[in-house]
């Protein structure tokens, strides 16, 4: 179930933002609660822990940004929030920004926008089986709080050495690998030159803290993805999941640089298209057993 809140002193715009968000009732239970003024929408907030909120900028008692600045204490702390308005003046957005909301649509703006946003927020609940591989055990643990704290769900697996990289690349089939560079034996490179290799499924980002320039050259060559450059952040993530999702960016998040060699083909709908995935599948795993052999 998604719990949604559209908190408006406009009745029209409440309106359309429900039409929109009611465009994808059959893939989950929506509990949607109205609130025509800041006040309201607070006590929705403290009442219910709120999935997402499309929030007016401009209402009486209780402003938009003031509303998303008394989030944090709020039983809807990790709701994400869309702002909604004629006009965002440099105040409104700097609180915005600075209490994490997500995205902003100006007025007017159609049930579809709604529509568009809201399924947005639907693929980024989905989970997305997830590959660490370096041989730090700190740094894996590192990149694991990094990628508890993104926006996006991951099932996170861990491996310490390219062999064992491949080995759950078999068993798990990760969507996503992130992979350090610099490894005993095989480095990051030369890992993603094995599963490029087998599959152009899987999206393959390197982690390194040295200079990338030399490295991202030779990525072009392997078939690498993208690069996060260490230190990075939940927002790099969530940025490089955008990327790879086809979703648009949003207003307050992060834009970064990547390569993009890969294009995925979302479209698992038909028949077909299913049974093409499971025949690439088989190969790959005969083709991934040469590899560990």
């Amino acid at each position: 179930m998604f719990r949604v809140l559209i908190a408006d002193d406009s009745a029209l715009f409440r309106g359309i933002v429900h039409k929109g968000i009611q465009v994808h009732r059959d893939k989950r239970y929506l509990d949607i609660n109205f609130a025509s003024d800041g006040a309201e929408a607070l006590k929705i907030l403290n009442q219910k822990e709120i999935d997402i909120a499309f929030i007016d900028i401009n209402m009486p008692h209780l402003s938009g940004p003031q509303l998303v600045a008394e989030l944090p204490e709020t039983r809807s702390k990790n709701c994400l929030v869309v702002a909604i308005s004629g006009n965002m003046d440099v105040k409104s957005e700097a609180v915005l920004q600075e209490y994490g909301a997500y995205h902003f649509m100006q007025k007017p703006f159609r049930a579809q926008d709604a529509a568009d946003v809201f399924m947005t927020y639907i693929v980024m609940t989905e989970t997305y089986p997830i590959l660490v591989v370096d041989d730090s055990a700190t740094m894996r643990k590192i990149t694991r709080k990094v990628l508890e704290k993104s926006r996006f769900s991951f099932e996170i697996f861990e491996a310490d050495s390219a062999r064992n990289a491949l080995k759950s690349i078999l068993e798990r089939r990760p969507d996503l690998v992130l992979t350090d560079f610099h490894m005993p034996d095989v480095d990051g490179l030369e890992l993603a030159g094995s599963i490029r290799s087998v599959t152009n499924r899987i999206g393959i980002y390197m982690m390194s803290t040295s200079d990338t320039d030399h490295l991202e050259r030779s990525a072009a060559f392997v078939g690498i993805t993208g690069f996060l450059k260490k230190p990075f952040s939940a927002a790099d993530i969530d940025s490089i999941m955008h990327s790879r999702l086809g979703l648009d960016t949003p207003k307050f998040g992060k834009t970064r640089a990547m390569f993009s060699f890969l294009e995925r083909d979302f479209d698992i709908s038909s028949e077909l298209a299913e049974e093409s995935d499971r025949e690439e599948e088989a190969e790959e795993d005969c083709h991934l057993e040469k590899v560990l052999i």
